[in-house]
C-alpha cells in the first residue's frame, strides 16, 4: 500500500514538473547547464509520460517498472549535471537524489508483481 501511494505521488509531482519543464518556466536552469533548449522538451516530455506511467503502474507492474527507471535515469543525469558540471552545494542536489531513488526503489518494486516472475 505504500508504494502506491509513492506512485501517486511521484506520478503528481512528475506531472506537475514535467509540465513546468515542456513549457519553458525552466529554460534558463537548462542553458544554465549548457544544454540544447530540446532538453527542455525532452525532459518535460519524459516526466509526463512516465508520471502517468506511475498512475497506470498501479494495476499494471510492468508499466510502472519502466517508468520508475526512466524516472530514477533522469533523476541520476540530474544529480550528475547538478554536482559535476553545474558544480552546484550538495544540498541544492538532494531533491533529486531522493526523487531518484524512489523511482528506482519504485521500479524494484514491480518486479516482484510481474506476473512472468511468480
Amino acid at each position: 500500500m505504500l508504494v502506491i501511494i509513492f506512485q501517486v505521488i511521484l506520478g503528481i509531482f512528475f506531472m506537475i514538473t514535467g509540465t513546468k519543464i515542456i513549457s519553458g518556466k525552466m529554460a534558463n536552469e537548462f542553458s544554465r547547464f549548457g544544454l540544447p533548449s530540446i532538453f527542455n522538451f525532452l525532459t518535460g516530455f519524459i516526466e509526463i509520460i512516465c508520471s502517468i506511467g506511475m498512475i497506470v503502474g498501479i494495476w499494471y507492474p510492468i508499466v510502472a517498472l519502466l517508468s520508475g527507471l526512466l524516472l530514477g535515469a533522469t533523476m541520476l543525469v540530474a544529480v550528475f549535471i547538478l554536482l559535476v558540471i553545474a558544480r552546484d552545494p550538495f544540498k541544492k542536489a538532494i531533491p533529486a537524489i531522493i526523487l531518484c531513488l524512489l523511482s528506482f526503489t519504485i521500479a524494484l518494486y514491480q518486479i516482484d508483481r510481474l506476473p512472468l516472475l511468480n
